[in-house]
């Protein structure tokens, strides 16, 4: 009998951290669809940025949405080298430390185009 009470009393505490609370939803601007379309990016890291994510209109919409220090198309070297990992590692869908071309245009169709629609 106590240890099903106590199983009760657990099963109650976490659904009532569970519980969402509409006083602390996010309320942010990075998501709510108000950033610019960036046509061109600039600065120094735009010569380190791979090509699939400086010369594609999904690479560029990857690099100023997904990374909020490059929102205005202000590519900084560290930026430009960590959407460059990242870009890798999400196009590598076999793990096998190389990426294809068919693995980057199906990469960038998903990930850009999620930041399209």
């Amino acid at each position: 009998m106590r240890t099903k009470f106590f199983a009760a009393l657990g099963a109650a505490a976490l659904l009532a951290g569970c519980a969402y609370d509409m006083e602390h939803a996010y309320a942010g601007a990075a998501w709510d669809g108000d950033r610019p379309e960036v046509d061109e990016l600039d600065g120094p890291g735009v010569e380190i940025l791979d090509r699939w994510l400086a010369e594609t209109r999904e690479g560029r919409a990857i690099v100023t949405i997904g990374f909020r220090d490059a929102a205005e198309g202000e590519v900084s070297e560290d930026v430009a080298h960590r959407a460059n990992i990242w870009f890798r590692r999400y196009a590598d869908s076999d793990h096998d430390m190389r990426i294809t071309d068919e693995e980057i245009r199906i990469a960038l169709v998903a990930a850009g185009g999620r930041y399209l629609r």
